[in-house]
């Protein structure tokens, strides 16, 4: 089995939370199927170890990725002072997590922070840092401390395990994949995941307003003379076609299958924010460096950011298109 993770690490996070009694699980804001799948996997984990767990994300579980088990138990409040340690998965940054805006002390480590993630850009906020960017997701990472931990994985358990490994690789098919990665989805479908009811969720339904955004959004792209590729999706766009921040999910994915761009860029209004999302194909561009220059990052090749403020898009179409 491929392993790149230190052991002694990995000890180390078990021992965390073998000592820790009341344990608060945190997702990412605009959550995905890796860091639900993650958190998920983990709390039943802790379940089995007699442990007490809140799960938190501060933004509402889509409903795709309901199948996901544990979604229904997600809270976007809580009280920092009532647990014993805080466990973070899939996050580059403290800050994707939103809650440092509510709870100014949430990032003190006045409680002590597990970080797990796989993300090359992850910034260590923890206490305790549990990164591997060779891993597929955020649940490979899972997967390996599960392994040193007194459970069992259970179906749905795997469940969550396999949805993250999905949504970080495509499907099996970024080049994220790896042996390893293959290896791993093995051995979780083996205990029970139909492949099916994750690839459906995640690839394979649409709303009709999402399908109308993606089309607008495809009708407007444009590719500048740096051979960037971009398109703009503003407040009012979601308006006029029904849709929310949250339905332009895997749209950049498709942006990204033009050959011979340099990189993809979509940028899209979210409530006062605005988020951009890169991808590229090309092996010599590195996305989470751009990312990085907005406060933002994660992988080599697929990469975003947040900043606040509005887009303007008579402003915005003569940078893109520059």
């Amino acid at each position: 089995m491929v392993n790149f993770m230190e052991t002694h690490l990995l000890q180390e996070a078990a021992n965390l939370l073998k000592g820790a009694q009341r344990i608060l699980l945190v997702s990412h804001r605009r959550p995905d199927g890796d860091t639900l799948g993650a958190t998920s996997a983990l709390s039943l984990a802790l379940a089995q170890m007699q442990k007490n767990t809140v799960l938190a994300c501060i933004d509402e579980i889509p409903h795709r990725l309901q199948f996901i088990p544990q979604t229904e138990n997600f809270v976007r409040e809580f009280n920092l002072h009532d647990f014993d340690l805080v466990v973070i998965s899939d996050a580059g940054a403290a800050k994707m997590t939103g809650f440092h805006e509510k709870y100014p002390d949430f990032l003190s480590k006045k409680v002590p922070i597990l970080n797990i993630d796989h993300h090359a850009s992850n910034e260590g906020f923890g206490t305790l840092n549990l990164i591997d960017p060779r891993a597929s997701s955020a649940t490979v990472v899972i997967w390996r401390l599960l392994k040193v931990l007194p459970v069992t994985i259970t179906r749905d358990m795997a469940l969550g395990l396999l949805a993250g490994i999905y949504n970080d690789t495509g499907g099996l098919m970024h080049s994220n994949t790896n042996q390893e990665t293959f290896q791993i989805s093995s051995e979780l479908s083996r205990l029970g995941v139909s492949v099916s009811d994750i690839v459906r969720p995640l690839f394979k339904e649409s709303s009709f307003s999402q399908l109308k955004l993606w089309g607008y959004i495809l009708e407007n792209m444009h590719v500048n003379d740096k051979n960037v590729l971009s398109s703009v999706v503003c407040s009012s766009d979601f308006k006029i076609m029904g849709a929310h921040s949250g339905d332009t999910g895997g749209i950049v994915d498709m942006m990204n299958t033009v050959p011979g761009v340099e990189f993809t860029m979509l940028l899209a209004e979210d409530e006062g924010w605005v988020k951009g999302s890169l991808r590229t194909q090309r092996d010599d561009v590195d996305l989470s460096s751009i990312a990085g220059q907005f406060g933002g990052g994660g992988h080599k090749k697929a990469s975003g950011f947040r900043v606040h403020g509005r887009l303007e898009r008579q402003t915005v179409w003569k940078i893109v298109t520059a």
